[in-house]
């Protein structure tokens, strides 16, 4: 079983950050972990009349530490009632405090929302988000759209999609799948998508090239099958966008959690610059590990 000991959910008390808590709930119920509740204030920022003096720093007032913490406190209410919760509030800047405070609190996971608002700003990724994702070391879980499940039932994790560029963080990203499914007793599949040719290519090698390539993918995927240990994997290869496609492939099976690399510690693959494409247009939430 997977040791998550702790989570940190970062909270800006937003409809998305409380469409999370279900999650929370979800992981934390399964292994007994303590939820770490972080909401960091702001500094204000006063910018002179002139324009020419540079914005001056307006230090954060107790009413406004007392206000949070006031908040936060009533922050997912009785949902909560019945886990180990603790509850944080800092000062500065939030993507810098949260990525701290995974850090000195021993955290195992952090949840959050990707914070898109809007038709088209719901496809993006905000700065903090963005921040935590690149330097948070622990597996990140996000959800695009998690306003639409801001309902503080239950969730199920009894599908869940892994997707892998066979780069040197594969093994982890995997493993860490497999134990997670074997944890919510889940059907398990892998995907790996490859790079769709130009038509030139196809005439120059030969017209069963596609084939030759699945193939040797499929050999690949084995081998890390059976060197992570994962049982019962369905292995899926696709063809063209890595983030189309791995939304599509999750779309496909029903899946509830798709689980991706980030290549963590330099070790960029392919899958990694897609990350934020699959995270954007993923039908359900994204482990990032």
């Amino acid at each position: 079983m997977l040791g998550v000991l702790r989570i940190l959910v970062p909270v800006d008390f937003s409809d998305r950050c409380l469409g999370m808590i279900p999650y929370v709930k979800e992981v934390a119920r399964k292994y007994r972990s303590e939820i770490v509740l972080l909401h960091v204030v702001r500094p204000l920022y006063a910018i002179p009349e002139t324009g020419v003096s540079a914005p001056a720093i307006v230090p954060v007032s107790r009413a406004m530490i007392a206000d949070a913490s006031e908040r936060l406190d009533q922050f997912g209410g009785p949902d909560l009632d019945g886990f180990p919760v603790r509850r944080l509030v800092y000062e500065g800047s939030p993507e810098e405090q949260i990525v701290a405070t995974a850090q000195t609190e021993d955290v195992q996971l952090v949840i959050m929302p990707t914070h898109g608002y809007g038709v088209f700003r719901r496809f993006l990724i905000g700065s903090v988000t963005s921040k935590v994702l690149h330097d948070v070391h622990c597996p990140v879980l996000t959800g695009a759209h998690s306003k639409e499940h801001s309902d503080t039932g239950r969730v199920k994790i009894s599908n869940i999609a892994c997707a892998i560029d066979l780069g040197p963080s594969s093994g982890d990203t995997l493993q860490w799948a497999s134990r997670l499914a074997s944890d919510f007793q889940s059907t398990l599949s892998v995907v790996h998508v490859i790079s769709r040719l130009e038509p030139s290519l196809r005439v120059v090698f030969s017209s069963d090239l596609k084939e030759q390539m699945e193939a040797m993918v499929r050999s690949d995927i084995e081998k890390l099958q059976m060197t992570t240990a994962a049982k019962q994997v369905t292995i899926c290869i696709q063809e063209g966008d890595v983030a189309r496609a791995v939304s599509c492939h999750a779309k496909s099976v029903g899946a509830d959690l798709v689980v991706i690399g980030r290549g963590i510690g330099g070790q960029a693959g392919r899958l990694r610059t897609n990350a934020y494409g699959i995270i954007q247009q993923s039908p359900c939430p994204v482990l990032s590990v």
